[in-house]
C-alpha cells in the first residue's frame, strides 16, 4: 500500500473559473499552462508542458475560493469518493510547483510553494475535486453555501 509522503493545502481564487497549477523556477510560475502555450480545457483539466489548466465547476460572476491540496505519494495513492477529473503524465522541470488563477500576473511572486523532492520528472499524476454545499442562508452570498475542494496527487 503506498504512503502519502508530504502535503500542503492552499486556496486560491480562480478567474475566469481557470486556475493554473505549474512548475515554480526562480519564483515564478513556468510552462505552457502560463505561458500562453495551451488553451483552457474544454472540460474540467487540460494539461501540457509543466503544468495543468483547471476548470472550476460553477458558473456564473461569483468570483468564490478554492481550496486545493497538494500530495506527494510513494506510489499510486489509494482510490477515495472524490470525483475524478484526469489522470496522466506530467514533465515538471523544477521540484517546486504552485497554484495561481489561470489570468494572473505571473510575474509576480505568488504566495505558495509546493516541494515534490525531485525535479526534471514526469510525473503520474491524479486530480480530483469534491464539493460541499450546505443550504443557502438568506442574505449572504451563495459562494458560502458551496466550497470547491481539489487534490492534485503526484507520484513516480
Amino acid at each position: 500500500m503506498s504512503s502519502l509522503l508530504r502535503s500542503l493545502t492552499d486556496e486560491v481564487r480562480p478567474e475566469y473559473r481557470l486556475f493554473a497549477v505549474a512548475s515554480v523556477i526562480d519564483g515564478q510560475l513556468v510552462g505552457s499552462a502560463v505561458d500562453g502555450e495551451m488553451d483552457p480545457p474544454d472540460e474540467r483539466v487540460a494539461a501540457g508542458h509543466d503544468g495543468l489548466i483547471i476548470r472550476t465547476a460553477y458558473y456564473g460572476d461569483v468570483l468564490h475560493t478554492i481550496h486545493n491540496g497538494f500530495e506527494r505519494w510513494d506510489g499510486p495513492p489509494p482510490v477515495d469518493d472524490w470525483e475524478e477529473l484526469w489522470t496522466g503524465r506530467l514533465s515538471l522541470r523544477s521540484e517546486l510547483i504552485g497554484a495561481e488563477p489561470w489570468a494572473a500576473d505571473y510575474l509576480n511572486p505568488h504566495r505558495m510553494e509546493f516541494d515534490l523532492g525531485q525535479g526534471d520528472t514526469t510525473w503520474s499524476t491524479r486530480v480530483t475535486t469534491k464539493i460541499l454545499r450546505t443550504e443557502q442562508e438568506p442574505g449572504f452570498p451563495n459562494a458560502f453555501a458551496r466550497i470547491e475542494l481539489y487534490k492534485i496527487q503526484f507520484w513516480v
